[in-house]
């Protein structure tokens, strides 16, 4: 338990460090400071992997099973794919904002939780995939989220005439539209497998009783939203602006959904 709670704490304080250094390296660039942000960024990474293995180990299954862990999940998520896409491409605002989400995401999780409260429904393989094809829609969405307020910062940057080092260090506006379009896809795929793979389990093991569950449902209306959004951007060719607006309104949507609606779910619970 000391060592779990200890990789935990190391965990989070190498993460907010790391945010720190981002983010002074993203107001005044420095090569030194952006290093050790990266450095720092890839220990906290390997800490939490280290904790994930843990539990592994201690329990015997895949730590999914209880809200906090699928947090925890969703933020190494968000981290491995802000590493990766650094690595190979060097969008640093792109990290810095990612994982500034990934850390609020985890703060919360960590102040709000009210112990580690497991699922109460049954459990399974078909239950786990369900899991993690949903963690990963939601990265992808985060990620589309972030690409639509580097956007709207670039956006509106280029109507100020104000090109300062920030504007220099966004991608142009078509590359952003591109990236958000394909984490978008990407996102909505996931949930449609993941909403698939809920109701089959659900079915499964809870029968009908499990449509009444209001996280069933809040979960359907936001794949709708986001269905809605890329109708629009892949169909009806609806201009950028909006659709980012639009975006960000999805997210929120997303977030309501899995902050607030998780309270009041029967096998969902909240943290």
């Amino acid at each position: 338990m000391l060592w779990g709670r200890a990789l935990f704490d190391a965990f989070v304080a190498l993460y907010a460090v790391s945010l720190v250094l981002l983010f002074i390296e993203t107001v005044q660039p420095r090569r030194a400071v952006n290093r050790a942000a990266l450095v720092l960024l890839f220990a906290s990474f390997c800490l939490e992997t280290g904790f994930f293995l843990r539990q592994l180990w201690q329990s015997g299954t895949v730590p999914l099973y209880t809200p906090f862990d699928v947090v925890l999940l969703l933020v190494w998520f968000i981290m491995l794919v802000a590493v990766v896409v650094n690595a190979l491409f060097r969008v640093d605002i792109l990290v810095f904002l990612a994982n500034l989400l990934g850390f609020l995401i985890v703060a919360f999780a960590a102040f709000a939780s009210s112990g580690h409260v497991a699922y109460t429904a049954p459990k399974g393989d078909l239950l786990a995939l369900h899991i993690a094809m949903a963690v990963g829609s939601y990265g992808a969405f985060t990620f589309a989220f972030v690409f639509s307020v580097m956007y709207l910062l670039q956006q509106r940057m280029l109507r100020s005439k104000r090109f300062g080092h920030l504007f220099f260090r966004l991608p142009a506006l078509h590359k952003l539209d591109l990236n958000a379009t394909r984490s978008l896809i990407l996102g909505f795929g996931l949930l449609i497998v993941a909403i698939i793979l809920g109701v089959v389990w659900g079915k499964l093991t809870t029968g009908w009783r499990f449509f009444m569950d209001p996280k069933v449902w809040s979960t359907g209306i936001v794949a709708v939203m986001y269905g809605i959004l890329l109708t629009l951007r892949l169909r009806m060719g609806w201009g950028a602006s909006r659709l980012v607006w639009y975006s960000i309104v999805c997210f929120i949507g997303l977030a309501i959904n899995f902050i607030l609606i998780s309270k009041f779910s029967i096998y969902h619970r909240a943290l």
